[in-house]
């Protein structure tokens, strides 16, 4: 029955996102810099360009903000907002699909937006990810009810207030506005309307669209235009725009990353959801080509936007995009199981191959996510990384007065954010800075820097010192070993050694 199968998907979308967000992973170093501000800024001032390169909605800012203060500064408080953006994402995904999903089409798509990994994990992440998803099917639904010469003044006051509202909770909102009222307008053939309906037409829409500038103009001087000016982020995307409006290379390069990040399929599968996605691309053209032309809206004006150099078509920037790719993709997957059990005479022998190929293809689509899924919600543990909270709980817990410790450069910010919970004393805190000692690889001469660093130390702050903790994180298992190795010849042999997910603390006596 296809209405179980969608709900069942439904289930299992919010079972994967409750369960990853009762899991209570530590915030990871991207959450981190955006928690930072929180702490230190208040409303007036999140206004402004945030440090450290981050960018979020004002409205999103102060949402979070609020929870801090009146929940707690703990991940549950800080991700409920975006886990509500997660849960309420799949109830207007599988409204959407209603109308954008005929047969199986529907459960699989909600099933492959339930259970894509990337598309669940922004659900529990302290940023505005999963509510431009909402936001943008929201605005969708309700722009694409006034398809007409003529809309009602209450399709249209609904499409006005959440645009308005939606511009300060979601950045892509206005690509949803702009590439979905455009395909719209098409539709209408306006070369083709008397003079009386463009009247009606001017009368009804003038409105509409001031509404929507005037909302986004008062964004761009109060917070837009900030953070482009006061922040690194204008360098940091340089390299994720095309060179020139000839550059079909990078078209190519993003179209075909996307299939991994941000819609989650792991490599081969990413190369085979390209190829099905083109399947179920041509089978709308040949079907239902306006429901192709609404659902390739976003695609399009997106990677516009990004030829102009004015929106990166990037990784989880165009999270919002997934699940109108999912809708396409779920078309091919349906057109290639269904045309597995066709009973075909002609070419026979070939044509059945291909059939029985491309049922392969289509159920690793399926397969795929649900191997990933499943583990994660049976074994919570498995969604953790830079699970730092812990093993700064269990310094806090066995330290003793005289006791120093020793933050590696990779993770002081997010020692920072967590600073305020455990209460360390300022001065028995190194926040260690060693030059180009990266997180994700060791550099040429690292560790040797890393023991001159501590040499130092010995000879300044931790003279006399008798107990020292050394706590690193965010190190690949083999330069974690290395970066132990050296601590033995520099400092010593540990007493002590706890390890958490990407994390490992140390006690080591200087005194020896």
């Amino acid at each position: 029955n296809i209405q179980v199968c969608s709900r069942l998907a439904l289930a299992f979308g919010m079972l994967f996102r409750l369960v990853q967000y009762f899991s209570n992973r530590s915030l990871w170093l991207d959450e981190t810099l955006l928690v930072l501000n929180l702490q230190s800024r208040n409303y007036g001032q999140l206004l402004e360009a945030l440090d450290y390169n981050q960018a979020a909605p004002p409205l999103f800012l102060w949402i979070e903000k609020f929870a801090i203060e009146n929940l707690g500064d703990n991940e549950y408080s800080l991700r409920l907002y975006p886990l509500i953006g997660g849960l309420l994402s799949l109830f207007v995904f599988y409204r959407f699909t209603k109308s954008y999903a005929d047969g199986w089409v529907r459960p699989i798509a909600i099933f492959l937006f339930s259970a894509l990994e990337y598309i669940a994990y922004y659900s529990s992440e302290v940023k505005p990810y999963s509510w431009d998803i909402t936001l943008c099917l929201l605005l969708f639904m309700c722009i694409r009810a006034i398809a007409r010469i003529q809309p009602s003044l209450r399709k249209l006051s609904v499409a006005a207030v959440l645009g308005v509202m939606s511009i300060w909770l979601s950045f892509p909102s206005v690509l949803i506005m702009a590439g979905l009222e455009a395909t719209n307008l098409i539709k209408l053939k306006l070369w083709r309307i008397s003079r009386q309906e463009w009247l009606t037409l001017l009368s009804r829409r003038l409105p509409l669209y001031a509404a929507w500038l005037l909302s986004f103009g008062g964004l761009y001087i109060v917070s837009i235009q900030k953070t482009l000016t006061g922040t690194g982020l204008e360098t940091v995307w340089a390299n994720r725009y095309p060179a020139n409006v000839f550059d079909l290379l990078w078209l190519l390069d993003a179209f075909g990353q996307f299939f991994y990040h941000p819609l989650g399929f792991l490599s081969p599968a990413d190369g085979i959801a390209l190829i099905v996605f083109v399947v179920g691309w041509v089978y709308l053209y040949r079907a239902h080509k306006w429901r192709l032309a609404d659902l390739s809206s976003p695609f399009a004006i997106t990677n516009l936007a990004s030829y102009l150099q004015q929106y990166p078509f990037r990784n989880r920037l165009i999270l919002f995009i997934t699940p109108y790719a999912l809708v396409i993709l779920a078309e091919g997957i349906a057109l290639l199981i269904r045309r597995c059990f066709q009973k075909k005479t002609k070419g026979k022998g070939f044509a059945k191959f291909i059939r029985i190929l491309g049922f392969v293809l289509a159920l690793a689509l399926l397969i795929q996510p649900t191997v990933v899924a499943v583990p994660r919600i049976v074994r919570p543990q498995l969604n953790h990384f830079d699970h730092v909270r812990p093993a700064i709980a269990y310094i806090h817990t066995h330290w003793q007065p005289g006791d120093k410790l020793y933050v590696s450069p990779a993770i002081r910010r997010q020692f920072r954010a967590y600073q305020p919970r455990f209460s360390f004393p300022a001065e028995d805190v190194i926040l260690a800075d060693v030059e180009n000692f990266g997180s994700r690889s060791l550099s040429e001469g690292a560790l040797q820097r890393l023991s001159q660093h501590i040499d130092q130390l010995r000879k300044g702050p931790l003279k006399d010192k008798k107990r020292e903790w050394f706590f690193f994180a965010r190190n690949p298992p083999a330069d974690e070993a290395q970066i132990h190795q050296q601590l033995d010849k520099t400092v010593g042999k540990p007493t002590e050694i706890v390890r958490y997910p990407n994390a490992v603390v140390s006690l080591r006596d200087l005194s020896q």
